[in-house]
């Protein structure tokens, strides 16, 4: 069961710490769809939130520009200040 009012949290939280845009790199495996795994895309915006897979944010790469789900992308750089908070965010969307 999906706790709404967590991912409104995490998504106010993310709004607050994140400096957008950044660059991330997909780190898990896509089925389908135009992006794959080790693109380098760009975070936009946080776009959405969705029951199923989480934050849903805005990346833009040399093809377009797609929705896509937070919990797959890892910030490039440990130095960023936006890697722990998306980092810390994948964990606890892995472990919900």
């Amino acid at each position: 069961m999906m706790n709404g009012a967590a991912f409104e949290s995490w998504e106010e939280h993310l709004q607050q710490v994140l400096r957008f845009p950044f660059e991330v790199e997909i780190v898990e495996f896509q089925e389908r769809g135009p992006l794959s795994q080790g693109d380098k895309v760009k975070i936009l915006e946080i776009a959405s939130v969705e029951d199923m897979y989480g934050i849903i944010v805005t990346v833009s790469h040399k093809r377009g520009v797609y929705q896509f789900p937070l919990c797959d992308l890892e910030v490039m750089g440990q130095a960023s200040p936006n890697y722990h908070p998306v980092k810390d965010y994948a964990v606890w969307f892995a472990n919900r």
